[in-house]
């Protein structure tokens, strides 16, 4: 009995010791940001909850937003837009960039098809013609005052930060041209010192042609790519 508790106890110790060493990880941090140990801290604060470091150092840094958005307002086509944003980091919480989908893919959503199923009484088709885009270009600034960390599990943390945007552009439809207004937010998970995942939702004004009527429609939009800090 004592050697089969002496093993037990071996064992409970081996693996405390791997999971500390190898299964509990979170997103490197930048060794530039790290405390100096020169800094004091009053024994009045030694045991009070601080505010953690930035995990990111972006500041001066250029930017590269990859994304693909997917289109929730009102219009009767569902469109994917494909979003390549160069951009730059005034300092650690602004960025700005210039706002590139040099592709759109759209569907028809289910009210076309109704539509075009159906005859006016003197036997000409009902039907809902609207301008396709075909890309669109404008700018962005994103202000991200927030950081934090993301537990993936009981072992695992992600780092990353809470940004919030404002955005504007033309579109350029088949027929003619839109403009394009909306605000956002949305969290970065830094994924590397180089590559993070990042999340938005934008809402706001979108400029299309319906039936040769050119009007402004509430638009939802949702995205999700990577970012690539260079």
């Amino acid at each position: 009995m004592r050697l089969l508790s002496s093993v037990a106890t071996a064992g409970v110790i081996v693996l405390l010791l791997c999971s500390r060493a190898g299964f509990c990880s979170e997103t490197p941090l930048e060794k530039n940001l790290r405390p100096e140990n020169t800094e004091e801290v009053s024994n009045v604060f030694r045991d009070m909850g601080v505010v953690q470091r930035r995990a990111m150092a972006k500041g001066g840094r250029f930017l590269l937003s990859t994304s693909m958005g997917l289109d929730f307002s009102d219009g009767p086509y569902t469109s994917y837009a494909l979003n390549l944003n160069p951009g730059y980091a005034i300092s650690d919480f602004v960025e700005i960039y210039l706002s590139y989908s040099p592709k759109f893919l759209v569907s028809p959503r289910s009210i076309v098809r109704t539509i075009d199923a159906l005859q006016f009484p003197d036997g000409s088709p009902a039907q809902i013609s609207s301008a396709r885009p075909l890309y669109q270009l404008g700018g962005e600034l994103v202000w991200a005052p927030l950081y934090g960390k993301d537990s993936l599990g009981i072992s695992h943390i992600v780092r990353s930060d809470t940004f919030f945007k404002i955005s504007a552009g033309v579109i350029r439809y088949d027929t003619t041209n839109g403009a394009r207004y909306s605000v956002g937010f949305g969290k970065t998970f830094f994924l590397s010192n180089f590559v993070g995942a990042r999340i938005a939702v934008n809402a706001g004004y979108l400029q299309g042609v319906i039936n040769a009527d050119k009007s402004f429609r509430t638009m939802a939009i949702l995205e999700s790519g990577l970012m690539f800090y260079l």
